[in-house]
């Protein structure tokens, strides 16, 4: 697929069937460039299948940056298929290219609409997500003025490395309570059973990732009175396995709605880190 901006030609956009070294290059140095704002965590696992990249090329410039006369690389978009039709997006510009529109006039060729038959940008797919890291105040605004609602707000905290695993001694034996069982992923295992709930863990990994955990839910039925206390367990659980397999500092992820989890978390000493909101391309829920 080539797609262009028809006049002015602000933007010019190409997919090619993979993840090119420069764009490997340029999400690398957009993440450590976010990362040292606050904005997002280390640089991403590049070895995550793509299954649409759209390079995007731009002859928009900055004052104070050296440029070509004619188009050069500005960023990459990727959209992962995670089936039903349903997908997420990655729109990433380069540091050097950011502020002068590139993003706004993307998202200008390619719309927020997904098409009946096609989905969007040709893929497909009728319902897109796009995670903000940190609340990156330019993603939040150039969202309202694409007309792109907000579909959740995560807060990421993070169980800072000097602080110990909880020392319950249900928790701290040899094999907590539990089972675990692998996912596709080497890094990635779910943890069961624990009070009836579950919870994904990550391993930690040797590029520098923060061990985490997520998808954190209680047994169905549980009384709202009793998650708070099931979450602990939950949690604790995961921190105590996680901590056994090396992981220093742990990070957890919660929906802002969630206030029993959010309090079982801050009573297991966890510290908000960053707030990431989760944007929705196509029909509204």
């Amino acid at each position: 697929m080539t797609t262009t901006a028809g006049p002015p030609g602000l933007v010019r956009l190409r997919e090619v069937p993979d993840l090119t070294v420069a764009a490997r290059e340029l999400l690398a140095r957009a993440a450590r460039f976010d990362a040292e704002m606050g904005f997002g965590p280390p640089p991403p696992d590049l070895r995550r299948p793509v299954d649409t990249v759209i390079e995007i090329d731009t002859c928009l410039h900055r004052h104070d940056v050296a440029h070509d006369d004619h188009y050069v690389p500005a960023g990459v978009v990727c959209i992962r298929d995670l089936g039903g039709g349903t997908g997420s997006v990655e729109l990433v510009v380069d540091p050097l290219r950011r502020a002068i529109g590139v993003a706004t006039s993307v998202l200008e060729v390619l719309g927020t609409e997904p098409d009946p038959v096609w989905g969007w940008a040709g893929t497909g797919l009728h319902v897109l997500h796009a995670v903000a890291l940190g609340n990156h105040p330019a993603a939040e605004r150039l969202a309202r003025r694409s007309g792109v609602a907000t579909d959740a707000v995560r807060h990421h905290l993070v169980l800072p490395v000097d602080e110990p695993a909880p020392d319950d001694p249900q928790l701290t034996r040899d094999r907590p309570d539990g089972t675990v069982a692998g996912t596709d992923d080497d890094r990635e295992v779910v943890l069961r059973d624990v009070t009836g709930g579950s919870a994904r863990l990550r391993r930690p990994g040797p590029d520098g990732a923060l061990a985490g955990i997520s998808e954190i839910a209680t047994a169905p039925g549980t009384p709202e009175h009793a998650r708070c206390a099931a979450l602990v367990t939950l949690v604790g659980a995961a921190v105590v396995r996680l901590r056994a397999e090396g992981a220093g500092a742990v990070e957890a992820v919660a929906d802002a709605g969630d206030g029993a989890l959010l309090l079982a978390l801050r009573r297991l000493r966890f510290e908000h880190d960053r707030t990431d909101l989760v944007f929705r391309i196509g029909p509204a829920r």
